[in-house]
């Protein structure tokens, strides 16, 4: 079940997402935490910032991709979903992408929340664009 999917300009509210997916049933939790790194492989130097944009159906297309993800590990449709995603401009170690899953058993919220992580990494329309330290940027993503 979908709890939450959002694209945000605002700071992602990990314990908020927490909360969502807690439930007496549950008996585990997971939690994917994506940060801002300094490092990329496209990167010509150290990363100091990222833009991240998206198309106007992210949002709608968030809910899409955590409903397959979760058809695919979770057909009797016991494990609880809350997925959030930043757009705007980040800084270095600031949050770009949490998803929180719980399910009776904690097989299951690993893999509802691996096979969410892993669908809306690949699928999602959001753009990012990275600055290094040399003021260079690029595109990822397009």
């Amino acid at each position: 079940m979908i709890l939450a999917a959002e694209i945000t300009a605002e700071p992602i509210d990990v314990a908020a997402l927490l909360e969502l997916v807690r439930r007496r049933e549950a008996g585990a939790t997971n939690v994917f935490i994506g940060h801002v790194r300094n490092n990329d492989r496209h990167a010509a130097g150290e990363v100091v910032a990222l833009e991240y944009s998206c198309h106007p159906t992210a949002g709608e297309r968030l809910r899409e991709l955590i409903d397959e993800a979760l058809r695919q590990v979770d057909p009797d449709g016991v494990a609880h979903v809350a997925a959030a995603h930043r757009i705007g401009a980040l800084g270095v170690g600031e949050v770009a992408f949490v998803v929180a899953a719980s399910a009776p058993h904690r097989e299951l919220a690993f893999a509802a929340c691996q096979r969410v992580v892993e669908t809306v990494k690949h699928n999602l329309p959001v753009w990012k664009k990275q600055y290094d330290a040399q003021g260079a940027s690029n595109w990822q993503g397009l």
